[in-house]
């Protein structure tokens, strides 16, 4: 994972620059290393896409707090 590069998306973006722009409140559950106490998600390309959304956001708050 280290050598992959970051996400260049909107929600990335947003994520990245301020904690204002979207709703992080649920993102701490994240912090923490696996693993996760979440119910196992469901197999739809709906659930896909949200973990791909959470995935952009986790790494954009993350990279934005290194920088603070």
């Amino acid at each position: 994972l280290a050598i992959k590069d970051l996400p260049d998306t909107y929600l990335f973006r947003q994520a990245l620059q301020s904690a204002n722009n979207l709703d992080e409140s649920d993102l701490a559950q994240w912090d923490a290393d696996p693993p996760y106490h979440a119910p196992r998600p469901l197999d739809t390309p709906a659930e896909a896409r949200w973990t791909q959304n959470l995935i952009q956001v986790v790494h954009g708050r993350r990279s934005r707090m290194e920088k603070e």
